[in-house]
C-alpha cells in the first residue's frame, strides 16, 4: 500500500510541471454494495487533473470511502486513475481503474474466516460523468464494477459515488 501511495504522491508532484494541470478536492454520497447488500456513506478525494489535449486528460486521485449499514462498516482506500473525455466544455465522460484496499468490519471478518485466500484488493472499472458548473465548481457521479474477488464465491463490492468537487 505504500508503493501505491507513493506513485501517487509522484504523479501529483510530477503533474505541478504541466501548465494544463489543475489539483483540487472532492466529497460526496457513496453506496456500497456488497453481493445485493447496500450500505451509505461519504467520500472524500483529492485529485490532480492532467490536461493531455483540449478534449481529453487524465485525472490521478486518492479517496477514502465510508459505507455502514445496521453497525456494519466497509471502507475503501483508493488510488484511481481515470481518463476523462471533454464532450463540451462543461460535460465529461469518465473510465478507469479504481484500486482500493478494503477495511472495516465485513473485511475484517472475511479475512478472519479465510486467513490468506482473502484478499483486501478491491479491482474496480469505473465509468461515470461529470459536469462544470464554473471553472472551479464541478459535480460528478460514478459507477465502480468489481473486477475481482475478496474470496472465491462471495459476492461482488460495486460502488456508487455522487459528489461535488473544486478545482484550485
Amino acid at each position: 500500500m505504500k508503493k501505491l501511495f507513493f506513485a501517487a504522491l509522484a504523479v501529483f508532484a510530477f503533474a505541478s510541471v504541466d501548465a494544463q494541470t489543475g489539483f483540487g478536492l472532492t466529497a460526496g454520497y457513496s453506496n456500497v454494495s456488497i453481493d445485493g447488500e447496500s450500505g451509505s456513506g461519504f467520500n472524500v478525494g483529492a485529485f490532480a487533473d492532467i490536461g493531455i489535449s483540449d478534449s481529453f486528460s487524465v485525472q490521478p486521485e486518492l479517496v477514502y470511502t465510508n459505507s455502514s449499514s445496521e453497525d456494519v462498516t466497509y471502507n475503501l482506500f483508493n488510488v484511481n486513475a481515470m481518463a476523462k473525455y471533454h464532450v463540451s466544455e462543461e460535460f465529461s465522460i469518465l473510465a478507469g481503474p479504481q484500486i482500493g484496499f478494503a477495511s472495516g468490519d465485513v473485511p475484517d471478518a472475511l479475512d478472519m474466516a479465510f486467513g490468506d485466500d482473502f484478499s483486501s484488493l478491491n479491482l474496480q472499472l469505473a465509468l461515470g460523468v461529470a459536469y462544470s458548473f464554473t471553472e472551479n465548481i464541478f459535480a460528478q457521479a460514478r459507477y465502480g464494477f468489481q473486477l475481482n474477488e475478496h474470496v472465491e464465491g462471495i459476492g461482488s463490492v460495486n460502488t456508487l459515488n455522487v459528489g461535488v468537487g473544486y478545482r484550485f
